[in-house]
């Protein structure tokens, strides 16, 4: 096996042989052997096995073990139903975003060294005991010069390179494994990790993060019930984001809460409206509004922190989550339909009437239960479920928005039990489907139809006698793609070679006889002979196990 086809240097293969040795370590062998390459690394006798978990525990903990890429990975695996079990699911959702802390030291180290200067010519005081850890940063309280309080959050050191080095060897090990299982081609698993490499690397750049925060201040500039922190865009790089520190309760401490006179009805109304008016009015939401990061201040304010991870909605998609949550709040199964079509990107479904059948037996589940009493995040959950069965796929952000009101409805209810999750979105929904349907909206839509057909009209003759001019010229080209012959390909191209080696093997072993018929150079063909005679061999009994006769 080349190292240079597999594009994976020295150092990474030793990481490759640390990941192999993880998964046969918690017993998942049949995926080293599987990959077509683990095999290079672990003879079957190393294989262990851990009996007393079964295998969706015992991945869990595999990728606990493995860091923080993997433990992301698995994060997001967690949301997505049409590529993991149910049960794998469930598992994954207990991954946490922790880390082993590192030294305090090297942290302000890296602060210093991202910002040019020691800390005491930037802030008149700093912490250095820090506030949290995770797998990526850390963070840090600290006062500027002006008095101002603020919140450190810097990279650790190297996990750039690190995450770097674990993409490229998902990646790989995703390609070999589609490969040698044809089953999991529509699952795209390829994708799957391409597509977190790129979500996973703008995280890793704090101005993103830092810009998200603007966007989001400047959504709600004007509500008194949000407290939105600063950015310091002065102190804010690639590796380390300054901002202003939220001194307040998180909203997971009830009895604090309560000590306080706050009041956790009307924190739960505040804070799932606020959700609402991130989704509905401005298509840009918090995508993991947990209780841990969910601040309530004085007057029951509420305040996010931490931007990494946020959702962006395009109009198709907020006009699925509008005609779905009123066709919830009317039991109607068409209409329930008819969204996740929408949002599916399939304008004609053949088996739109199945679909419909399936949320409508699933609705009737709730029949004896009333709108207040059902869970409309599982009810969510469970439609999307129904549609990836059929084969349906849907948008990664549309993953981040079930998510994120799962988590709020979970806030919500937990500060009051009693509260109607349905009900308070319900006024949210009716706004946007009557501002989709407004006046003003349907003459801009109106509008914009026709000044494209004006454009097609106008450009149709220089158009077609562009055509006529290339036919004319005997330039005019054609070009049809066909797909799904890759397979055939591949197999016609391994055939070609083993018939060429074959030849090559007839002609060595015909030139060998012809030598040796040569008194002066008898020796060079034996020699001949013997080697086209053990290549032959074992090429024969390569065919033999490969099952090619």
């Amino acid at each position: 096996m080349r190292i240079s086809k597999i594009g994976l240097a020295v150092h990474e293969i030793g990481r490759a042989r640390e990941i192999i040795g993880i998964v046969v370590k918690y017993g998942l062998s049949e995926w080293v052997t599987t990959s077509g390459f683990g095999k290079f690394f672990v003879s079957k006798k190393r294989l262990a096995r851990i009996e007393r978990y079964n295998q969706w525990e015992r991945i869990r903990m595999a990728v606990e073990e493995l860091g923080p890429t993997f433990i992301k990975f698995g994060q997001i695996l967690a949301d997505r139903p049409d590529i993991v079990p149910e049960e794998l699911r469930i598992e994954l959702k207990k991954l946490q975003d922790e880390a082993q802390p590192m030294p305090d030291d090297l942290a302000i180290a890296e602060i210093e060294k991202e910002l040019g200067r020691p800390v005491k010519e930037i802030f008149r005081e700093f912490d250095g005991n820090r506030l949290g850890s995770a797998s990526i940063a850390q963070t840090y309280r600290a006062v500027l010069l002006n008095g101002e309080v603020v919140c450190i959050k810097i990279q650790r050191p190297g996990i750039d390179k690190k995450i770097e080095l674990d993409l490229n060897l998902m990646n790989f090990f995703a390609v070999r494994m589609q490969r040698n299982n044809p089953e999991m081609e529509a699952i795209n698993l390829s994708g799957v990790v391409k597509e977190f490499g790129k979500t996973i690397k703008i995280e890793l750049d704090f101005h993103h993060e830092a810009a998200s925060i603007i966007r989001f201040g400047h959504y709600f500039e004007n509500d008194p019930d949000i407290k939105v922190p600063k950015v310091y865009s002065q102190y804010t790089t690639q590796r380390i984001l300054v901002e202003e520190f939220i001194q307040g309760i998180k909203v997971s401490n009830l009895e604090c809460l309560l000590k306080s006179g706050n009041d956790l009805k009307e924190i739960a109304k505040k804070g799932m409206r606020l959700v609402f008016e991130q989704i509905f009015t401005h298509g840009f939401f918090h995508a993991d509004p947990h209780p841990g990061n969910i601040f309530v201040l004085e007057g029951d304010v509420i305040s996010f922190i931490d931007f990494g991870m946020m959702g962006s909605l395009r109009p198709g998609h907020m006009q699925f989550l509008g005609k779905y949550v009123l066709g919830y709040l009317d039991r109607d199964a068409h209409a329930m339909t008819e969204a996740l079509i929408i949002v599916s990107g399939k304008r004609n479904f053949a088996r739109f009437k199945d679909l419909e059948f399936q949320i409508s037996d699933m609705l009737a589940h709730y029949k004896y239960l009333s709108i207040d009493e059902m869970d409309f995040s599982k009810v969510m959950n469970e439609s999307v479920d129904i549609l990836v069965h059929y084969g349906l796929r849907i948008p990664a952000d549309i993953y981040l928005l079930v998510k994120a009101l799962m988590a709020i409805e979970r806030v919500a209810v937990t500060l009051h039990p009693g509260i109607d999750f349905a009900h308070e979105m319900k006024p949210h929904a009716i706004r946007f489907i009557a501002r989709q349907f407004s006046p003003k909206q349907l003459v801009s839509e109106v509008f914009d139809s026709l000044m494209e057909y004006y454009k097609l009209i106008k450009e149709l003759p220089s158009d077609l006698n562009e055509i006529i001019y290339k036919i004319k010229e005997g330039r005019f080209r054609t070009q049809i793609e066909v797909k799904g012959i890759e397979p055939l390909m591949e197999h016609l191209d391994s055939a070609s070679n083993r018939i060429s080696i074959s030849i090559v093997l007839a002609a060595l072993i015909i030139g060998a006889s012809i030598i040796s018929q040569w008194e002066q150079v008898r020796w060079v063909g034996a020699v001949v002979f013997t080697l086209a005679g053990i290549f032959g061999f074992w090429l024969l009994i390569k065919l033999f196990r490969r099952n090619k006769f």
